[in-house]
């Protein structure tokens, strides 16, 4: 087993039981509850909220409740016992809540010394899938099939279709695309305001003149079929007019994909809805490749409008993209590709 602990952290006295161990709050229980809560906080106001990460510390809280004895520290035996715990689990699964850990450890030693802390090399590394570029028949494909969900009669199919379309000519972040309200849309400067995305960070995002027209026909199917056209109402509503929440409407897509042949059935692994977003990137790459611009100058251009923190984050639709070009070449080549002059062919004249 790696070693864990920062040798500057392991002969602190013990001051004895804290105060705060004792504090419960009404989500944690742990005798670390106050900062547990404390450290969502910070991670909420930093923009790092995701559903997955507050569930993995309310995990780590329900762990530390039967591991950890009040006034006592996190030590080195209880973060191998957290990821002895997790071995059956995927890699990314526990790089990522290996890394929580991590980073409450690192919170907490700030108050308690005691604390162990665990180094950065220690979560196993994370093997991301490749993106799934859709093409066109494939969104086609998809469209189509979302057409055709039930309730038949209804509207939920014109929401469905639409927001997959938005997605696709946008390449808008599925959680950002949910929380749109109607005051968000100003189809006069064909433009939609993203207030907050992810870590905090609000932006416009231009539409083309056919993405600004089939959005303003879908606001005026939903005006006439009832839904509130109030500046706060969700663009996209479920048939109560409500939102749709994340993992409900990524329960229908992959629903949409298997029906529409694009994905295998449970169990197997394929096209995400995350991948309309590597989509419209990787497409917006390839337009300015046939333009002959910089790509590289680009970039910063297309990591503003994604909302990224940095260029890195925008860096691997380039490889997607060189990826994509590639194999565009091999298939021509392979179909198209005049043998070289001289060379004997083997089969009859």
């Amino acid at each position: 087993m790696p070693k864990l602990i920062s040798k500057h952290c392991v002969k602190w006295p013990c001051h004895g039981q804290r105060k705060d161990d004792i504090m419960a709050t009404e989500v944690f229980r742990s005798p670390v509850a106050f900062w547990l809560k404390a450290f969502l906080e910070i991670r909420r106001a930093a923009g790092r909220d995701s559903v997955s990460s507050a569930k993995v510390i309310r995990y780590l809280d329900r762990f530390l409740m039967a591991e950890l004895i009040p006034g006592q520290p996190i030590t080195r035996e209880i973060a191998e016992k957290w990821m002895a715990d997790m071995q059956h689990l995927s890699p990314g699964t526990r790089t990522n809540r290996i890394s929580i850990l991590r980073q409450f450890c690192l919170y907490l030693s700030h108050f308690d010394p005691r604390t162990c802390i665990i180094h950065q090399f220690i979560p196993p590394r994370r093997c991301r899938p490749s993106p799934h570029i859709y093409s066109s028949h494939e969104v086609r494909q998809i469209l189509a099939a979302a057409r055709k969900i039930g309730p038949s009669g209804s509207f939920r199919p014109t929401v469905i279709s639409t927001l997959i379309g938005l997605l696709y000519s946008v390449g808008l972040r599925i959680g950002e695309a949910l929380k749109l309200k109607i005051r968000d849309i100003d189809l006069r400067q064909q433009v939609i305001e993203i207030r907050e995305g992810k870590f905090k960070k609000s932006r416009y995002l231009p539409m083309t003149r056919s993405t600004a027209e089939h959005l303003s026909a879908y606001l005026f199917q939903r005006e006439k079929a009832g839904f509130s056209v109030a500046p706060d109402s969700f663009v996209f509503v479920t048939q109560r007019g409500s939102g749709y929440t994340h993992p409900t409407f990524t329960t229908i897509f992959l629903a949409i994909l298997r029906s529409a042949g694009v994905r295998g059935p449970k169990g197997q692994r394929g096209p995400r809805i995350h991948d309309l977003r590597h989509t419209f990137a990787v497409n917006r790459l390839l337009a300015w490749y046939r333009q002959g611009v910089n790509l590289g100058a680009k970039l910063p251009l297309l990591s503003t409008y994604m909302g990224h923190c940095t260029v890195t984050g925008t860096q691997v639709y380039l490889q997607a993209t060189a990826e994509l070009l590639e194999s565009a070449g091999r298939r021509f080549h392979e179909h198209f590709a005049v043998p070289p002059f001289g060379k004997k062919s083997h089969g009859k004249s």
